[in-house]
């Protein structure tokens, strides 16, 4: 099935000399366009989500992250949160 289209004397020409540049009918240069743009749609879709938590950020990166603190927060961090559940825990929290 063929359709007519009415394009305007100067947008044609504008097509006629892109499509000309590239070695192609303006047909065949609007057939490419659209294909192009249907596959970066659809490479829009496949992509991976952006990273939701500094976790995912950080995935695969090699280093340290300096926390601008001088305190070490590694350190004792075992008897911090047993402190912490043993408060919420007498609070009635837990």
């Amino acid at each position: 099935m063929a359709h007519i289209l009415e394009i305007p004397d100067p947008l044609f020409a504008a097509l006629e000399t892109v499509a000309e540049t590239s070695g192609k009918t303006p047909v065949e240069w609007i057939a490419e366009q659209l294909a192009r743009r249907r596959a970066d749609a659809q490479d829009e879709v496949s992509r991976p989500a952006e990273a939701k938590t500094l976790a995912n950020l950080m995935e695969g990166r090699l280093g340290r992250v300096h926390s601008g603190g001088d305190q070490r927060l590694s350190e004792t961090c075992g008897e911090k949160l047993t402190d912490h559940l043993v408060a919420k825990r007498r609070a009635g929290h837990l």
